[in-house]
């Protein structure tokens, strides 16, 4: 065989080599491909404004799934803003709770989710513009009954119910009868977790375990055996949606999200508190840096002064909420509390969890080495409102400051 018949052979098997590498890659581990190079992926960053509403049906019955298309003017009971930059490969979140005070555009300072029933996502887009002080490429309306069919074509979401929720919301004809607890939730359970709104916190609480949902989605998202799932997804999707997104971008989002490993995802909260009137007041300085983080800033000065530190005891072993915060203090935190425990867990908590409350995981990074490399750090804000890291202690941890305990005794 000629010399030339070889370099023919030996280029067509390097090709076949590099293609079927891409393929089992692109299947299996998506992450690791730079996002220019994964197919039908997004290409620039993007930011996108997603709404969640009510919607009334035009016939009888949902079981026709026709809407009134009018009916996505409703007001918005979930706002969130997400960026998706496949240059950083991340995506970032910013929820906007419902009863914030806004200037929306010639109607006066009102709550923002006002703004889509007064002039539909066209104005709601601009409110969260101006809100937020940046450019918002695109918005989805989702009705919130959407939800169902979606979690079920998944098989599931599995999260922590932080907290027996029983209740019956007759805005959605729907029985709310969560347990505390790791669980698998189907459609319906889904959606009432992430409307349950019968605690303290009221909207707010519920912007959380929206929050908590949509870290589930996410791993969930980034899980194989869901990938099949996402044609079907969207097909059910168009049944729930309004948008300015064509379906072959959607695509494309998706094929991005899959991609995006937990470590480059951050899910925050607008922070703020509340009025006299119960609705949520929001500092400029605040919403500053929360966009400067949504647009990929790092704040890398980490203080223990500044941290507001909060930690809570779900460990098999009494006291040892108190026993850290002695133990942080003589480490430099200035500012911290001991807070009873907001979960109702049938078992004590394993792992020690560590939230970075106010987009900052930098922070939860030096509380984490200052607790000898112990907890996982979740960059979601459901920690304690008033922190800027809750600490939820494991049994991990409770046992290493017994072990520090006991060597100090002696």
């Amino acid at each position: 065989m000629k010399a030339k018949s070889w370099i023919y052979i030996f280029i067509l098997c390097a090709l076949v080599g590099v293609g079927a590498a891409y393929t089992a890659v692109y299947l299996t581990r998506p992450n690791l491909l730079p996002p220019q190079l994964r197919i039908a992926s997004l290409k620039d960053p993007t930011t996108i404004l997603f709404l969640g509403v009510d919607v009334v049906y035009t016939e009888q019955g949902r079981r026709s799934k026709k809407i009134d298309k009018d009916a996505f003017t409703g007001r918005s009971d979930t706002i969130v803003v997400g960026r998706f930059d496949p240059i950083a490969n991340t995506i970032r979140t910013i929820s906007i709770p419902r009863d914030t005070q806004v200037e929306i555009p010639n109607n006066g300072t009102q709550k923002i989710n006002a703004a889509n029933a007064i002039g539909g996502p066209a104005l709601a887009k601009v409110t969260v513009e101006r809100f937020l002080g940046i450019p918002i490429d695109h918005y989805v309306v989702l009705n919130v009954h959407g939800l169902v069919d979606l979690v079920n074509e998944l098989g599931g979401v599995t999260l922590e119910v932080p907290k027996k929720m029983a209740y019956m919301d007759w805005t959605a004809k729907l029985k709310i009868d969560l347990e505390p607890g790791v669980h698998t939730l189907t459609g319906n359970q889904a959606m009432g977790f992430v409307r349950f709104r019968h605690d303290a916190l009221g909207d707010i609480g519920r912007v959380q375990r929206q929050e908590i949902f949509l870290r589930a989605v996410l791993d969930k998202a980034i899980n194989p055996t869901s990938w099949p799932h996402v044609p079907k997804l969207l097909e059910i999707a168009q049944n729930y949606l309004d948008s300015d997104l064509s379906m072959r971008d959607m695509m494309g989002i998706a094929n991005f999200v899959r991609g995006v490993p937990k470590s480059n995802q951050l899910l925050t909260m607008m922070p703020g508190s509340f009025t006299s009137s119960g609705d949520w007041s929001v500092a400029r300085s605040d919403v500053r840096r929360m966009v400067a983080r949504l647009n990929g800033a790092n704040f890398v000065e980490s203080s223990r002064d500044d941290i507001r530190l909060s930690i809570e005891n779900n460990s098999s072993v009494e006291g040892m909420g108190f026993r850290l915060a002695k133990i942080m203090g003589i480490k430099g935190y200035k500012n911290v509390v001991v807070l009873k425990s907001n979960l109702e867990l049938s078992e004590p908590v394993k792992r020690t969890r560590i939230f970075a409350q106010k987009a900052n995981p930098e922070d939860a990074g030096l509380v984490k080495v200052d607790l000898g490399n112990i907890g996982d750090i979740h960059n979601v804000s459901v920690g304690n409102l008033d922190s800027s890291v809750t600490i939820i202690i494991g049994d991990d941890l409770a046992k290493k400051i017994q072990e520090q305990e006991a060597l100090v005794q002696h």
